[in-house]
């Protein structure tokens, strides 16, 4: 009888479902084997925030987590800061709010998982009248969108960041209201050079004839403009450049000048480049290099006010410190002459942070 079952369809479909099972059994016990039987572990590439969970269980997932939010605050090495033009404004991080039980509840294995954070409505008002009563922020809290900064800190505290730092020029609520014409300088042209030539190159290398000097980066004439400017021209772009950027917080680097005056065309009296006297040659490797350190976009824009007219603009927001120039002429006998231009810079307290002579020229008395 029972070889006739083993026979028939219905018998060999039942066989044939035990041998699978048994299969399908031993795999499964295979499969602990290997792993260790590690039900309710997480699986490798699960982090909440920026903590490493892989491998552990719920509770020991959790625990790691408390105690890097705890070290974490406990460390006074790490920065948590916001400023505008260098005066920063330092986040109590203890003001943070930290829901460990919920970002635990919502943890998704084998995935990066949020780590929740909040401040709550009195913390946040904390942090607005702080902010408000800062120096540097007096009359110009409402330019700032502090929630979108706010945001963008709480971001930072969720993955434990041990350093963060916002510029609140990045957070402006209308940009355009802020940005304005800080500097307008024109300047004749050589003789070799035609104004509306050059800026014709100029906007087809930058648009609208603007060039960006961005914080923390240094800006090379050399390397922004190509080899279709003629040295001339180059020598007219360092020499505007010069004369917009002295009365600002841009910083000079290198810097080179003809102490040669061409008696042909100029006198003492009208030579046009005292004090903004620069040089810019590509085959003797004469640069003019500015640096930004205002912790914020500028920009030069470049016209020309007619053919024998270059015109530049310095275009950002108003500065904090104040900047004071003083141009100093000390005649040579016979027709020399000496530049000192001076600059010196005073923060919103009144005090002198800085004080150097940004420009000096020798043109040597005519043999």
């Amino acid at each position: 009888m029972f070889s006739r079952l083993l026979n028939s369809n219905i018998g060999y479909l039942v066989y044939t479902i035990f041998v699978l099972a048994i299969g399908a059994g031993s795999l499964v016990v295979f499969y602990f084997m290997v792993t260790g039987f590690n039900i309710g572990v997480y699986s490798e590439n699960t982090l909440v925030g920026s903590v490493y969970v892989g491998g552990l269980t719920e509770s020991e997932a959790e625990e790691k987590v408390r105690d890097s939010v705890n070290r974490w605050l406990d460390d006074e090495d790490i920065t948590f800061e916001a400023g505008y033009q260098g005066y920063y404004y330092t986040f109590d991080r203890d003001l943070i709010t930290f829901d460990i039980g919920a970002s635990m509840d919502d943890a998704r294995d084998g995935r990066a998982n949020d780590l929740y954070v909040s401040y709550s409505p009195t913390a946040l008002d904390t942090i607005d009248m702080e902010i408000t009563q800062m120096d540097f922020m007096e009359g110009r809290r409402d330019l700032f969108d502090l929630d979108a900064l706010i945001d963008d800190v709480l971001e930072d505290a969720s993955m434990l960041t041990e350093w963060s730092r916002h510029e609140f020029s990045d957070y402006f609520v209308n940009e355009e209201e802020v940005i304005t014409t800080l500097q307008d300088v024109t300047m004749p042209v050589v003789h070799s050079v035609n104004a509306e030539d050059l800026i014709e190159k100029i906007e087809g290398d930058f648009e609208n004839g603007r060039v960006t000097l961005s914080p923390g980066e240094s800006f090379s004439v050399l390397d922004n403009f190509g080899p279709h400017y003629t040295s001339s021209e180059l020598d007219m772009v360092g020499s505007i450049m010069q004369d917009l950027l002295v009365p600002t917080c841009i910083q000079i680097q290198e810097r080179h000048y003809n102490p040669q005056i061409d008696f042909t065309r100029y006198s003492i009296d009208n030579y046009p480049y005292f004090g903004r006297n620069v040089r810019v040659n590509r085959r003797v490797d004469y640069d003019f290099v500015v640096e930004n350190d205002c912790s914020m976009n500028y920009e030069v824009r470049f016209s020309a006010q007619d053919e024998n007219t270059l015109r530049a603009q310095f275009i950002g927001a108003p500065y904090l410190d104040d900047v004071v120039v003083t141009k100093e002429q000390i005649p040579v006998p016979e027709d020399g002459m000496i530049v000192i231009v001076t600059r010196e810079i005073y923060n919103i307290y009144g005090e002198k942070i800085d004080d150097f002579v940004v420009v000096f020229e020798y043109y040597p008395p005519v043999d």
